[in-house]
């Protein structure tokens, strides 16, 4: 079966925190196992830029193959499979918002974004749109791109809060699985300016101390439609 979506994600940053996983609990489907590094369940908020998107079966329309998303999840397993749950995925064009409610069920979020960088510096600000299913919340935020690092090994923090390869989703009151596939992050750090957040409180999640940043440049990704 061919990808049902091809894209590049670009000037990605990964903040990461570590957070109660009792408190994560009752946050998750009771199917999913909550995934734990050093003692900690992790929250993610990962603003980046969508570009080169092309949808299986959909002519290319304006505004759907480049717009700026940002989403707030953390990690958990099924059936052994480590993957990523998403509280929710805030993008700035509607047709992808629709898109992935309706076909990936996916906590998608319309909002206005506002993004501007200044050579190795982005300063990146989105707000929510207020007339969807959706809680009113914000975010700014501002880092600089760093050096690059070492592909991340087997049994690293940086392996286990990137190398993720499945989503899942509750479907009709089922789990379900969309795969993706893209080669190994290639990894920089990055220096984190400013941040000043509501998406990861507005999602009911506590975030304990400060952030580990990391960044990539540009990866390409291929994803795969949803299976049990």
């Amino acid at each position: 079966m061919p990808p049902a979506v091809r894209m590049t994600w670009s000037n990605l940053l990964f903040l990461h925190w570590r957070t109660d996983a009792g408190h994560l609990r009752p946050l998750i489907p009771a199917e999913l196992d909550i995934d734990t590094f050093d003692g900690s369940a992790w929250v993610a908020l990962v603003p980046f830029e969508m570009t080169d998107t092309r949808f299986r079966g959909i002519p290319p329309l304006p505004g759907l193959s480049r717009f700026y998303e940002c989403n707030v999840r953390t990690y958990v397993r099924h059936r052994g499979r480590p993957g990523v749950w998403f509280f929710s995925l805030d993008a700035q064009t509607l047709l992808p918002v629709l898109g992935g409610r309706w076909t990936w069920s996916l906590n998608y979020v319309h909002a206005r974004f506002d993004v501007s960088l200044h050579d190795d510096r982005t300063d990146y600000r989105l707000t929510r749109r207020g007339w969807g299913p959706w809680p009113a919340a914000q975010t700014r935020i501002a880092w600089t791109r760093g050096e690059a690092i070492p592909p991340s090994e087997p049994g690293s923090l940086e392996h286990f809060l990137t190398e993720r390869y499945w989503l899942f989703t509750k479907r009709r009151g089922r789990i379900m699985a969309g795969r993706v596939e893209h080669d190994p992050w290639p990894l920089r750090t990055a220096t984190l300016n400013e941040l000043d957040d509501s998406l990861i409180p507005a999602a009911g999640v506590k975030p304990e101390g400060e952030p580990i940043a990391l960044m990539n440049d540009s990866i390409a990704v291929e994803g795969y439609a949803l299976t049990d």
